[in-house]
């Protein structure tokens, strides 16, 4: 078990590389430079800035200092956003992105699993007709429209939440609600699917052949097999949850770390672009390496090697 984790920690951290270097290279051979602005026209006052923030540096000089300072968790300074830097910025959108994000993943694990577990001992009654019909919604209408009809009616007719922002508790019902639709849509059709399929093997007829009680065999055999493959979809699903919705995010009037990641990419803030984007690789690969290791405790069956 241990030699099997650190492969994984050791090829998670290749991976953090790999990505650290294609950001600087692709930032670096885009046309232009963050300060060929409008408000910045000036021939001389551009090279003041570029000598200012070591840009003026031979390419290989500027990759030493960035993957020197990354590796210590600087993500260096602003271009844009004046006097603050990159873990700034960051520290204050992403803890709305993730308490939204943490709310969402809870409703889809919990409700997800259930209502796929119904669905498939349900299956072609009219319970599970309905789990499929707003599943299938659930998949297929864009968020933003779900984001306006829950504003609509919880905010417009009955007040219940605010309509904008984040002043109490009820202000995260909203965004978290309307980010995990689509997810709970999507794991409440793969809990039911891999379920049936599940219930179908012969060794859930061998139990029931030796007379264990329905909950035992559903709890302990069909459930632990058939949550398999939803334990390979949340770890990007986390992942994805707690680094923001940018339209979520814009029709909430949320100061989250999504609406930030867009707003830095339309300014060409470069060293945003770049902080911001290893600091989602990394969340999606910590997320990706908990679940290889949580994916072997579930299934025994897996060898380390």
């Amino acid at each position: 078990m241990t030699r099997y984790i650190l492969k994984r920690v050791i090829s998670s951290i290749i991976t953090i590389l790999f990505i650290m270097t294609i950001t600087f290279i692709l930032m670096n051979i885009l046309p232009g430079n963050p300060f060929a602005t409008e408000n910045m026209g000036d021939p001389k006052i551009i090279a003041v800035m570029m000598e200012k923030y070591g840009l003026d540096k031979p390419l290989h000089e500027r990759y030493f200092k960035y993957i020197t300072d990354y590796v210590q968790g600087n993500f260096g300074v602003s271009y844009q956003k004046v006097g603050l830097t990159v873990n700034e910025v960051i520290g204050t959108g992403f803890p709305f992105s993730m308490k939204i994000g943490g709310v969402a993943s809870l409703i889809v694990l919990l409700f997800g699993v259930v209502f796929g577990v119904i669905a498939a001992l349900r299956q072609n009654t009219i319970i599970d007709k309905i789990f499929m019909v707003f599943a299938t919604l659930g998949a297929t209408i864009p968020s933003f429209v779900f984001a306006t009809m829950f504003l609509y009616v919880f905010s417009k007719l009955l007040g219940w939440v605010p309509s904008f922002g984040l002043p109490n508790w009820k202000g995260y019902i909203g965004p978290a609600v309307v980010i995990s639709l689509f997810s709970l849509s999507y794991v409440t059709r793969l809990m039911r699917s891999t379920m049936l399929d599940v219930l179908n093997q012969d060794y859930i007829r061998t139990a029931k052949a030796k007379g264990l009680s329905s909950q035992k065999i559903i709890i302990k055999h069909a459930m632990r097999n058939a949550i398999l493959p939803i334990v390979s979809y949340i770890g990007p699903m986390i992942a994805a949850f707690l680094t923001g919705s940018l339209v979520v995010e814009k029709v909430f009037g949320i100061p989250g770390i999504g609406n930030l990641f867009t707003n830095s990419v339309l300014n060409r803030d470069y060293t945003m672009i770049m902080g911001m984007t290893v600091f989602f690789a990394i969340i999606l690969v910590l997320f990706v390496l908990v679940v290889d290791i949580v994916y072997v405790l579930v299934d025994p069956r897996i060898k380390f090697e």
